[in-house]
Order: C-alpha cells, then sequence, then structure tokens
C-alpha cells in the first residue's frame, strides 16, 4: 500500500508487491499462503485477523491454520466468546471460536505451521 505515512519495504524482503486498495493486498495474501500468522499489530491487523477469521469460519479458505502469537490475542478471542456466544440469539457458533489458535511465543508457532504441514503431507500421500 502506498501510505505517505508509512515506512519503506522492509530490507529483508525479496520480492515487494505494490496494491492500491487494503482489499486487494489481502487478497493476496490469502491467495499465496499456507498459514495465517498474526503478531501484535494495530487497527489494520486487527481488520486483516478478522477477513481472515471470516475467510475460514464460511469456508472459504479451507486447512490453513490461523495462529495469534502474543497475549493480546487470547482477549479478543475471549471477548468474542463471551459476546458472541451469550447474546440471543447468538452470533456465531462455538467452533467458529475454536479457528484462532492462541500461541504465546514464536517457537509455538513454529510447532503448529509443522503440525499442519505434517497433516498436509499426510493427506497428499493418501490421494
Amino acid at each position: 500500500m502506498d501510505l505517505p505515512f508509512e515506512q519503506e519495504v522492509n530490507p529483508f524482503v525479496e520480492q515487494a508487491f505494490e496494491h492500491k486498495s487494503f482489499f486487494t493486498r489481502l487478497h493476496h495474501f490469502v491467495l499465496t499462503s499456507d498459514a495465517f500468522v498474526v503478531v501484535p499489530g494495530g487497527i489494520g491487523t486487527v481488520l486483516e485477523l478478522m477477513m481472515i477469521w471470516q475467510l475460514l469460519q464460511v469456508r472459504h479458505v479451507h486447512d490453513t491454520p490461523l495462529i495469534l502469537v502474543g497475549k493480546m490475542w487470547a482477549d479478543l478471542v475471549e471477548w468474542a466468546r463471551t459476546h458472541l456466544l451469550n447474546s440471543q440469539p447468538p452470533l456465531a457458533n462455538p467452533e467458529d471460536l475454536t479457528i484462532p489458535r492462541c500461541v504465546n511465543t514464536a517457537d509455538e508457532a513454529i510447532a503448529l505451521i509443522r503440525e499442519s504441514h505434517a497433516m498436509w503431507r499426510a493427506q497428499q500421500l493418501q490421494t
């Protein structure tokens, strides 16, 4: 995204893609991702997290882990559990709240990615 107040491309990035809208940027992420790992961030991060969560909820994206790294995310998932499940009528299903996996460290996120990859490989060998 070309925003005048944002930083330049990270010097470690080997290939950068420019997008004119947030939607096309997120769409590109979705198409090219085998896992979604979300670290602490601001409102844009929360927006992208919620869009990914919804795509997984309605099964437009399949078998792709959504991993939330850091203590702030457990509070968000708990907020959703409290307010979305306890309203009348409920605004989500209990299984919707199991989609994101909250972990505290990068090592825990890597372990979940490896677990997901191993399950994918096992499925590929069966077909």
